[in-house]
């Protein structure tokens, strides 16, 4: 059992008056005693965004350690007023903001906007220009006036995700190529830049061989701003600490921030979101969390090898599927039992609702973990959960026509499936069902492959597991005839449907997740259709080019993403060749890089794709 001073945790609310009595100082946060931070969007809502001083003690009574509300950064007067608050509950404050200045394009912002390698330029002051730094210095410092004061002001949340509008190639800040920096390098080299468009300005660069010169020079440029910030803050408060989302981080954040905010006094909290919810809406809860452990284990690797002070926390996000309240609970005890603490991106219930189960499972987190029963996330729910199936978009699946059921088994082309996915089957009652599912083995990990099995009446009827680059065998004898619903995750790997013996399709209601280039994937077009969508989306940047194929094999139409438009949707009309088996080939685009990419198939059209032309599944006609 934890003890700080003679205070023994037996209660939370116990916890929060030892706070406040000040046997937890802010120098054993995250080094003595684990983070529990509350970013709340959840009880401001409920008094127009302004936080009130309830808020503050509903934290500290639920037994969180740092209260850092979603909104009011700008707000000195009110700053002040919340680590009042704050010290008054025994607990601390940390003031969010983004980390990122907004900016229009214009005369005054022209060649200040970040712009990125791809020559994308999106409506944020560039991390190389003055607007940009003279805005988050201005306040910092101001927090670390308070904190100077105000011990329970503890520090400052910069939240480095991407929230501008227009395509996002990643999370903030890559390195920029607007106007400032290149000049400003262009100098430094004693060279002449010729007229360059925005998309051209890294091939020349790597024409010239002057880009590691030029990463080097921007990188140095940003820890210069970091560390002239961080020398102005210990001036006035040399505790003063900077919390960093999303961790592990981005360039600007790894090279720049992390070298330059982090001091033995003040080591940088990093916030990690990997951990949001269930890895997998078909994982069990305690497998689920065993894999949010490894991967924040994995992932402080990067901080470990940046070789400064640190304090890591994973994150939880109840607004992310399959984070109930208990799986939110222990998901906080387990992330805690291998990093320095916990935070929540707290959205997601309501006030008058579910808030309150959800505190009911922080509290009692808060508590374990106080207590140091950081064991406490292992066991079986205590309350039921069906998190698999029900949650998949499944509406429509009742509406569809299966293909002759022949009993003959089917070896199929190899479509390469990834995450999540649905597969719809036909099967008949009394005749043995058999499917076998190949997990298909993607980068270092070895993570298996769990299934289940739904009837036509959403009843899970079988459940199994697979190991990495083995088969997975799907067998059972229906109970019912009708199309049933087969759920499958291997994790960050790939897998496919490599045989069976009943018509197999993969469901598209939900976009169906796949990886690399991919054909033999056959779809029905009812007669009667006059036009249908097809949309393809690229995952995280990536990019794919898919190509609508006729009856006769011929290309009918095309859709492309880029990693600047990331879904693109094709429409098309039919005619004579309604009524008729179409196909899809997957393959890489123009630009980009081909690996994870969805497909959503949308009605008139049944929403699946077959593996094979001969068990096509159709749609009832309204």
């Amino acid at each position: 059992m934890m003890r700080i001073g003679f205070c023994v945790f037996l209660t939370v609310a116990l916890a929060a008056g030892c706070w406040a009595q000040g046997e937890i100082t802010r120098e054993q946060l995250g080094r003595e005693v684990k983070l529990t931070i509350l970013v709340d969007k959840v009880m401001q809502p409920v008094n127009d965004w302004v936080t009130e001083e309830w808020m503050v003690r509903e934290a500290a009574e639920g037994g969180f350690n740092v209260f850092s509300p979603r909104r009011g950064y700008e707000d000195l007067e009110m700053v002040r007023l919340v680590t009042e608050w704050c010290a008054k509950y025994g607990i601390y404050h940390l003031p969010w903001m983004r980390g990122s200045l907004a900016a229009e394009p214009g005369p005054e912002t022209e060649g200040k906007l970040l712009l990125w390698a791809n020559g994308q330029e999106q409506p944020l002051w560039s991390p190389n220009s003055d607007e940009f730094w003279e805005w988050t210095t201005q306040y910092v410092l101001e927090y670390a006036r308070i904190s100077a004061q105000d011990q329970h002001l503890m520090g400052v949340f910069l939240d480095y995700e991407n929230y501008a509008p227009k395509p996002k190639p990643g999370n903030l800040y890559d390195l920029s190529y607007d106007d400032e920096i290149m000049a400003r390098f262009a100098e430094a080299q004693g060279i002449e830049l010729p007229e360059l468009a925005a998309d051209a300005r890294k091939p020349w660069l790597d024409e010239q061989g002057l880009h590691d010169e030029f990463d080097a020079f921007q990188v140095e440029h940003w820890r210069e701003r970091c560390r002239t910030l961080r020398e102005q803050v210990d001036e006035l408060d040399p505790n003063f600490q900077f919390c960093i989302y999303p961790a592990p981080g981005t360039p600007f954040m790894v090279r720049a921030c992390y070298p330059e905010w982090s001091t033995e006094a003040a080591p940088i909290i990093l916030a990690d979101a990997s951990t949001y919810g269930r890895p997998s809406r078909l994982r069990e809860q305690e497998e689920g969390l065993e894999i949010n452990r490894q991967r924040l284990i994995e992932r402080q690797q990067v901080a470990v090898d940046a070789g400064v002070p640190f304090i890591y926390t994973g994150g939880i996000d109840p607004a992310v599927t399959g984070a109930d309240p208990e799986f939110s609970g222990k998901n906080a005890v387990a992330i805690s039992s291998v990093t320095d603490g916990y935070w929540i991106f707290y959205e997601g219930p309501s006030y008058e609702t579910t808030h309150r189960d959800y505190f009911r499972w922080f509290t009692w987190a808060n508590q374990a973990i106080a207590e140091g029963n950081l064991e406490a996330w292992r066991g079986a729910r205590e309350e039921p959960e069906d998190m698999g199936l029900t949650l998949f978009g499944s509406a429509g699946i009742s509406s569809l026509v299966a293909p002759p059921i022949t009993g003959e088994r089917v070896e199929y082309p190899t479509v390469r499936l990834r995450r999540e996915n649905l597969l719809v089957f036909a099967a008949e009652a009394g005749r043995p069902a058999g499917i076998v599912l190949a997990n298909l083995q993607i980068g270092a990990r070895e993570e298996p492959m769990v299934w289940e099995v739904r009837d036509p009446s959403n009843t899970r009827v079988a459940t199994g597991r697979g190991e990495i680059n083995a088969p997975a065998t799907v067998s059972f004898t229906p109970e019912t005839t009708g199309i049933y619903t087969l759920g499958a995750v291997a994790g960050s790997n790939a897998w496919a449907v490599a045989s069976a013996n009943v018509p197999v399709g993969i469901w598209t209601g939900e976009p169906a997740s796949l990886f690399s280039a991919n054909s033999g994937m056959y779809f029905q077009v009812p007669e009667g259709v006059e036009e249908f969508s097809i949309t393809a989306r690229g995952v995280g940047g990536e990019t794919v080019r898919l190509r609508v194929l006729g009856p006769d094999g011929q290309e009918v139409a095309v859709c492309e993403t880029t990693p600047e438009q990331t879904a693109s949707t094709v429409t098309v009309r039919p005619g004579e060749q309604a009524g008729a088996v179409w196909s899809l080939e997957a393959g890489r685009a123009a630009t980009g890089t081909l690996e994870d990419y969805s497909i959503n198939l949308q009605p008139p059209i049944p929403m699946v794709l077959s593996l094979t032309p001969e068990q096509v599944f159709g749609t009832k006609v309204p």
